[in-house]
């Protein structure tokens, strides 16, 4: 099956393990991210598929080719892949256009100027193939870069931290515009990212990596976010709400309400509830438990409310409310949780992930 396959990669850096049996699988023309935090394997694993590392031990497979295990190590030149780096690295002595042919050594002339003309116009940048990478901003350096990465027709693209250098409206604008650029391209793309939000945007699949260098789950980005199934992962997407209680009947009860769980009765367990779990209403209906609004910051589309709930139990609360909120206006409220952003685990198993299973 064309695009990468790997199977059971684990690397040390001396005593240090910083992959541990990690196996992913991107078909052309799919975007896989790896979201973890800084120093969970991520770029390791980059640097492993790109060749600039050789395998300690496990598989690597591009397109069907063996391209590197402990005994073979095919050179980064001969796999057909192409980088794309946080920094870009283009060549600051070279025009746009030389940047983007130095990668085409291998086409013909005519064909090199023309496939690196094409690029260009698919990132829109062909009015400034004369140009000098530092006369460019950051975003039209990105989209440079990613023209380069795409020139020479690779079988894989490996795109690490691309957007960390931009600011947050051209981060967003560079983000559209390139997922675009690789779906018209149709290669088999593996990004790496510390940032949830640009991986839900982004990929196809998700993998999540633990700071123990495993894939903690993997799915769809509906999945990770609405099914979390390590505490682990739901933590990563943001600031939890949690409520500590024990199994009852496949329930846990909370101060807003109960939770279902498949964990066993007399277990003692621990409920994350998303911000925008918490459901803040007027105490008409009595089907809350009654807080206090202790504080209330405007995000633009909706705002971050600190709370603290009248009966004493539970701490203060994260609520996001998605619409005008004006604390002064707020008075006799009530809480309730949404139990689809409420993800119970077993407090024994709290961030526990030396035992965890990888996943595949």
């Amino acid at each position: 099956m064309e695009g990468l396959h790997i199977f059971g990669l684990s690397h040390y850096y001396g005593a240090h393990k910083v992959l541990d049996n990690a196996s992913l699988m991107i078909p052309s023309g799919e975007l896989v991210c790896m979201l973890g935090p800084s120093g969970s394997g991520k770029s390791t694993l980059l640097r492993l598929a790109s060749g600039l590392e050789k395998v300690q031990e496990g598989t690597i497979v591009i397109d069907d080719v063996t391209v590197g295990t402990p005994s073979l190590h095919l050179h980064p030149e001969h796999r057909k892949v192409g980088v794309m780096f946080q920094d870009y690295t283009l060549f600051p002595h070279l025009t746009i256009i030389k940047n983007i042919l130095f990668g085409l050594f291998n086409f013909p002339t005519d064909k090199a100027y023309k496939r690196a003309m094409n690029m260009l116009d698919q990132v829109g940048m062909t009015s400034y193939a004369d140009k000098y990478p530092h006369t460019l901003s950051g975003g039209q350096q990105q989209r440079i870069a990613l023209a380069r990465a795409l020139a020479p027709e690779p079988k894989l693209l490996l795109l690490d931290e691309p957007f960390s250098g931009l600011d947050t409206n051209m981060r967003q604008k560079i983000r559209e515009e390139t997922l675009n650029v690789l779906k018209e391209n149709g290669v088999a793309t593996l990004m790496v990212t510390h940032d949830p939000e640009e991986a839900m945007f982004m990929a196809d699949r998700i993998k999540v990596m633990g700071e123990s260098g495993r894939i903690l789950q993997a799915g769809r980005p509906h999945e990770i976010y609405y099914h979390p199934r390590h505490e682990f992962v739901a933590k990563l997407f943001g600031m939890m709400n949690t409520f500590t209680g024990t199994v009852s009947e496949g329930r846990v009860e909370t101060p807003l309400g109960s939770v279902l769980t498949d964990i066993n009765d007399g277990v003692r367990a621990q409920v994350l509830v998303r911000p925008e779990g918490v459901i803040i209403e007027n105490n008409g209906n009595d089907s809350g438990t009654s807080l206090e609004i202790t504080s209330s910051h405007l995000l633009g589309h909706d705002n971050i409310v600190r709370a603290r709930l009248n009966n004493g139990i539970g701490g203060e609360l994260y609520v996001r409310v998605h619409h005008a909120f004006e604390v002064e206006l707020k008075k006799n409220l009530s809480a309730r949780l949404d139990p689809e952003y409420a993800f119970v685990f077993p407090l024994e198993d709290e961030m526990d992930l030396e035992n965890l299973k990888p996943i595949n």
